[in-house]
């Protein structure tokens, strides 16, 4: 079936990929101390393309949160992808803009804690409720999502090397677990609608 004209949700399933991937090399090439990052100048490229992410998922998240772009199974679908798109927009904004101004990451950290939780959330909601096409599958990268966010506490909070190593690591897992899922979508999405058939008048 083919995509009705208001449904990005492939572009924001990318987007969730890319930043991931993105997030995790950083962490794995970062050194931290006192919540900053002592090579800022190799990660400065990385913030703009973050913030760009970061402005295109909390924009989207508003819009769907408003347009209702989903009605079926009485808009859950809605109040899912507006919410993680929309907060995790806000964690993205909030770390370029430390990144920018290479300032503390650990109070940022916090704030990707407890989206990590939200996340939870949805990957139960989506496992128990039967959400999406392949709901063990989307409840999975979710959580691993989450997971990831989890993560981001005890491994910029201490700048242990090894911590952000398995950060690092989690992180660009479950970014290409995203980008496989946001694949399929787009396939999906592309798919032309079946051919009309016209039954012929009879007189």
């Amino acid at each position: 079936m083919a995509a009705p004209s208001y449904d990005w949700l492939d572009s924001m399933i990318w987007s969730v990929g890319i930043s991931s991937i993105l997030i995790g090399v950083a962490a794995l090439r970062t050194k931290l101390s006192q919540g900053k990052i002592d090579n800022h100048n190799e990660i400065v490229p990385l913030t703009y393309v973050l913030l760009l992410i970061g402005v295109f998922l909390f924009v989207s998240g508003l819009a769907i949160g408003i347009i209702w772009p989903f009605p079926m199974s009485g808009g859950v679908y809605n109040v899912l992808f507006s919410g993680a798109s929309a907060l995790g927009g806000i964690v993205l904004l909030s770390i370029s803009t430390a990144l920018l101004r290479n300032s503390d990451l650990r109070f940022i950290s916090y704030l990707a804690f407890f989206f990590g939780i939200y996340l939870f959330v949805a990957a139960y909601s989506i496992a128990s409720y039967r959400l999406t096409r392949t709901p063990e599958f989307s409840s999975v990268i979710f959580a691993l999502l989450g997971l990831s966010s989890v993560l981001s506490l005890p491994a910029v909070y201490t700048g242990n090397k090894t911590l952000l190593r398995v950060f690092g690591i989690v992180v660009i897992i479950t970014g290409l677990l995203w980008l496989y899922e946001a694949a399929n979508v787009t396939y999906a999405h592309t798919a032309p609608p079946p051919p009309t058939t016209t039954t012929p008048k009879t007189s």
